[in-house]
């Protein structure tokens, strides 16, 4: 993984300053320069999955002349920005706000509620009339399925009336009209998502913490506690160039795999590798990515003293970038000479 270190970030230079038409100085997150990284990820169903919006049915797309299931970049990044908070909970060095719910009071210095989640994930929070936006150094593609609709989607029948399960209405006193159809991807199903880091923007540690916050499988879509765990994760690969290529796209590589077995996910992965590793000039292939992901599970299990010592540094830069960028110079104590 040392290849990709070159498209990527650095956590000693996080920020950097400049000088206002004033004259006076003024920190800010370091400017971007070229160089990306795409992660290609294959999402599997491995049992029932609700993807939907405010629509009954799944939610999905035209894509040339078929309609593919869509989840849109919130369905995984949801779960995996929650995962982030508790690894940082479990190692005490952040997640000190609820998902969602990020708040900053009088008094409270950036650092206190702003972490290494919120540089990977992007957050925001107020205060009075300030905001303080920190835009996500990752970005998740939507999830398309590989294969139309049609062969990716069931549905089922259900009732929500009496305990007894009956569609009796005990209160009305008649049969009840509380009946839906829940609409699911079938288990087996292959969805493609691609997460891109531009700009130099996410350091070595921050792609780490992603790696650690996807996992290998987990509880994904609406209605989680129907199913459970419901979707495994596999990295294709890990893939760095200088330009962003328009295959970084799910919706570009499903057409150039238009003859591949997109049903066979060994298949599916060796074609997109090799499509992938045309278009970078770094390929980290899938193997090799997926055994630095156990790892870094793995000494997370363990409380590997190497892995909490880098979190715990990655902790003291981050928190002193947040103050530096977003606390004025009277609250940090006065100008530094």
């Amino acid at each position: 993984m040392k290849e990709i270190r070159q498209f990527l970030g650095d956590i000693e230079e996080l920020c950097m300053t400049s000088r206002g038409e004033d004259g006076k100085e003024y920190t800010h997150p370091k400017w971007k320069n070229l160089g990306c990284v795409n992660i290609a990820v294959l999402r599997e169903a491995i049992a029932p999955v609700v993807f939907r919006n405010a629509e009954q049915e799944i939610t999905d797309i035209e894509v040339g002349t078929d309609v593919y299931v869509r989840a849109v970049p919130n369905k995984f990044k949801y779960p995996e920005r929650s995962r982030g908070l508790q690894i940082l909970r479990a190692m005490k060095i952040g997640g000190n706000r609820p998902q969602n719910r990020t708040t900053k009071g009088s008094g409270v210095k950036p650092s206190e509620v702003f972490d290494l989640n919120a540089l990977v994930f992007g957050d925001s929070a107020s205060e009075g009339q300030a905001i303080y936006p920190i835009k996500a150094a990752v970005n998740y593609s939507d999830g398309l399925s590989l294969l139309p609709k049609t062969d990716c989607v069931a549905s089922t029948f259900h009732n929500r009336a009496m305990e007894d399960g009956s569609l009796f209405d005990a209160v009305k006193k008649e049969s009840s009209s509380n009946i839906f159809t829940r609409h699911f991807i079938k288990p087996g199903t292959l969805m493609l998502q691609v997460l891109s880091t531009r700009g130099k923007l996410l350091p070595t540690e921050g792609l780490d913490h992603l790696m650690l916050c996807m996992g290998i499988a987990g509880s994904y879509g609406g209605q989680t506690s129907i199913t459970g765990t419901n979707i495994r994760s596999r990295i294709v690969g890990v893939y760095g160039g200088i330009f962003e290529p328009e295959q970084s796209s799910p919706y570009i590589l499903v057409k150039e795999m238009a003859k591949t077995d997109l049903s066979n996910c060994d298949a599916v992965e060796k074609s997109l590798h090799q499509i992938m590793q045309k278009y970078h000039q770094v390929s980290i292939e899938g193997k090799t990515a997926q055994a630095y992901q156990t790892e870094l599970i793995r000494r997370f299990e363990k409380n590997d003293a190497g892995l909490i010592t880098a979190y715990k540094h990655a902790a003291e830069k981050v928190g002193e970038f947040f103050d530096r960028w977003f606390m004025k110079d009277k609250e940090k104590g006065g100008k530094k000479k």
